[in-house]
């Protein structure tokens, strides 16, 4: 499958995310040593961060519930908006309790963002190509992560954070134009409703592997974003790296989302969900656990690299498992139900990361991410793998 063979819709689509990506990937990376610049010590850090991310995990489930009443371009546009206005302000603002709303507002264009990307994707795929058509579409967020750390970093450096935001705004507008262009998808009653037998996301058939999920995604989430919160301030405390140089590291495994994505959606349409699920599980500890083990930024940045690979493998699986579970007129609410476990997994992170940082060791935040992300193994073998099943 290549970008040739999507749908007029998924281009466009395809566009708006690289949009999103790239103001995120120019922001957010960096956005801890931003906040520590400007007044705040490594707690109001983490607060800063976690609030947006509370914010986003509240409103994610009511956008999905809403989706199918206001429609794909809508949401698609407002998020662009949104998302281009709020980076623009941060621009001007001097003082770190001044960020805090205008963090909630970058954070809540997610939420509007994220269940009409995934519905989209769901509703052009097919049984037989679901993990790797979301792997495909996953793609866009590494063309602007690989160029935005880097840009965002040199940027930061030599000219200030202003011409952050101000170019991160400006390609976040910019998503408006394609957005205008998206059909308007709203739900149409499904056959079951229109003869009063209403489908429900708490059915014994969709909750207890949702409720799996849902699990899974806060343990993961709240490792990951743990880790991506510390990491710039660790390795700019402990070696003294450059804005640019730190900005390697998240380019780093952007470049790598490239293969994960297509070669992560492949296997697990080949071979199975869960295999992909439990492989990372058992992998990605171990690997964020070996931190301790080095004192050099250039074994972190491989370090790193692979954690973060092993994580981003999971992501086409998980949304194939939930597409394959729920039907048509479910999938919004499921998919943002799915998201809020992640948005409480961000929300957390940085929170726990933050306070661990200034225990004795640096190191700990680190330990405690691996023993985190560990918990979600036994719930990954909870999980069935229907493509699987229904082939067999």
């Amino acid at each position: 499958m290549t970008l040739k063979a999507l749908s007029r819709e998924l281009a466009i689509l395809f566009a708006v995310n690289v949009a999103i990506g790239m103001t995120s990937q120019l922001v957010q990376p960096l956005f801890p040593l931003f906040l520590k610049e400007i007044g705040a010590t490594d707690i109001e850090n983490a607060l800063v961060i976690s609030l947006g991310n509370l914010a986003s995990t509240l409103l994610m489930l009511p956008s999905g519930a809403l989706l199918g009443r206001f429609g794909n371009r809508a949401f698609l546009m407002i998020s662009s908006a949104l998302s281009g206005l709020s980076v623009l302000l941060m621009a001007f603002t001097s003082n770190w309790t001044m960020v805090i709303p205008l963090n909630v507002a970058l954070n809540a264009s997610l939420c509007l963002f994220v269940p009409a990307r995934l519905a989209m994707i769901a509703e052009n795929a097919t049984p037989e190509n679901r993990a790797s058509l979301f792997g495909l579409m996953n793609l866009a967020w590494p063309v602007g992560g690989i160029v935005g750390p880097l840009l965002g970093g040199y940027l930061a450096e030599t000219m200030g954070w202003g011409i952050v935001f101000y170019i991160g705004a400006i390609v976040s507008l910019a998503g408006i134009l394609p957005a205008r262009s998206v059909a308007d998808g709203r739900s149409m009653p499904s056959v079951s409703q229109s003869k009063g037998r209403r489908t429900s996301i708490t059915d014994h058939k969709y909750l207890p592997t949702l409720a799996i999920l849902f699990a899974l995604q806060s343990c993961v989430t709240t490792s990951m974003a743990g880790v991506n919160m510390i990491l710039p301030i660790y390795l700019n405390d402990r070696f003294g790296l450059s804005y640019e140089l730190i900005g390697v590291f998240f380019t780093g495994s952007n470049v790598l989302l490239v293969f994960t994505q297509l070669g992560g959606g492949w296997i697990a349409d080949k071979h199975g969900r869960k295999l992909v699920l439990m492989a990372c599980g058992a992998l990605a500890p171990l690997a964020i656990w070996s931190w301790v083990l080095f004192d050099s930024w250039v074994a972190l940045l491989a370090v790193y690299c692979v954690a973060f690979a092993l994580w981003s493998l999971t992501w086409p699986p998980i949304l194939a498992i939930l597409t394959d579970l729920l039907p048509r007129d479910l999938r919004g609410v499921g998919f943002a139900l799915n998201m809020t476990g992640s948005r409480l997994g961000f929300t957390v992170g940085p929170i726990v990361a933050g306070l661990l940082y200034a225990y004795p060791s640096s190191l700990v935040p680190f330990i405690a991410a691996a023993v985190i992300y560990g918990l979600g193994l036994p719930l990954t073998l909870l999980l069935k793998d229907r493509k699987l099943e229904a082939t067999a």
